[in-house]
């Protein structure tokens, strides 16, 4: 019985109301423990620094309002008035916003610091923009239009389902030649900082095809194994994904990103034929809905219901290989 009055609501304990605890129960202070954390999670490799980049640019442009109260008073209504002020940002970013908050409340109430979690509003509808997907064609279109100097990588990417960061971050010595295979370690974040895992924070091998170890063995030549793989010649260093994001835009005449355009793109084609569960070992996804929901299209559905015959579709590299043509296997 002591235990549940010592638990209990309402209680007054003299401590909770001095100037230092009330000092460190005001949002501003709480906000600022919980991104300390954060920070020493993303230095023990926990978090992504784009993830922490987000925390901290969300506490200083929306939760601001929230700054002078006492996090116990923290309810609905006043988090109901913080989603008003969101009107000029994307539902998508609305909702990520609330989520980041509602994390920090439950941080705060594990912690012991609130004992109960305030209700949230919800937000409503969906404004995120479906991600498409080009075909072979396009995509050689697409290669011979973009400079020499930039074409090998973003072929690259094309061929093996990298994300920009991924390719960029490549060393020669995540090629293993002899087996095919390269080691996935590495990406960029921030723009120009290499963290040591992916996105999903984990290391991976995934196989070359026949056209990305021809890529890859061009490139190995002459370097030494802890050289990045595909190198700027303008610079003499390794490529920034924003330079190839650069590339992509000014020249590929396709109202698609170079991230639709090679990684999404590959995914897409490669699922019309083969195994979920083959393509989200090769995407990297952790969860197989996430290869479903961004590449498993209709008409694969559609195709597979009606158990369609599949044709044989000759497609040709036309701008780098005009002598060779692969086989695509597409459904009919």
């Amino acid at each position: 019985m002591k235990k549940k009055i010592n638990e209990g609501k309402g209680i007054f304990n003299p401590v909770d109301h001095t100037d230092a605890k009330v000092r460190e129960r005001k949002f501003e202070n709480q906000i600022e423990m919980w991104l300390d954390e954060k920070g020493r999670q993303e230095q023990a490799g926990e978090l992504s620094p784009g993830t922490t980049g987000n925390y901290h640019g969300y506490a200083k442009n929306y939760y601001h309002i929230l700054n002078d109260y006492d996090v116990r008073n923290i309810k609905k209504g006043e988090i109901t008035t913080l989603k008003d002020t969101l009107s000029n940002v994307s539902i998508k970013a609305r909702k990520n916003i609330l989520n980041c908050l509602h994390g920090f409340f439950r941080w705060m109430y594990e912690r012991g610091t609130i004992t109960t979690l305030p209700l949230f509003p919800e937000v409503m509808g969906d404004d995120s923009k479906q991600r498409r997907a080009i075909d072979f064609e396009m995509q050689d279109m697409a290669l011979a239009t973009i400079p020499d100097d930039y074409r090998d990588p973003i072929e690259f990417m094309m061929e093996t389902g990298l994300r920009p960061g991924e390719v960029c971050a490549l060393l020669v010595k995540h090629i293993d030649k002899q087996n095919k295979v390269m080691r996935i370690e590495r990406t960029y974040v921030k723009g120009n900082k290499i963290k040591e895992s992916t996105k999903q924070k984990k290391k991976r091998i995934a196989p070359l095809t026949d056209r990305a170890y021809e890529i890859a063995e061009k490139h190995m030549v002459e370097k030494h194994p802890n050289q990045f793989l595909f190198v700027n010649p303008r610079t003499g260093r390794g490529f920034l994904p924003k330079v190839l994001w650069y590339q992509w835009h000014k020249y590929s005449n396709l109202d698609v990103c170079l991230y639709e355009g090679t990684r999404h793109s590959f995914g897409s084609q490669f699922i019309q034929n083969n195994d979920v569960t083959e393509v989200q070992a090769l995407m990297g996804h952790s969860d197989i809905s996430t290869t479903m929901n961004l590449h498993l299209k209709m008409d694969k559905l559609r195709d597979a219901a009606n158990s369609r015959k599949k044709v044989l579709t000759l497609v040709k590299r036309t701008n780098l290989e005009p002598n060779k043509t692969r086989v695509i296997i597409r459904s009919g």
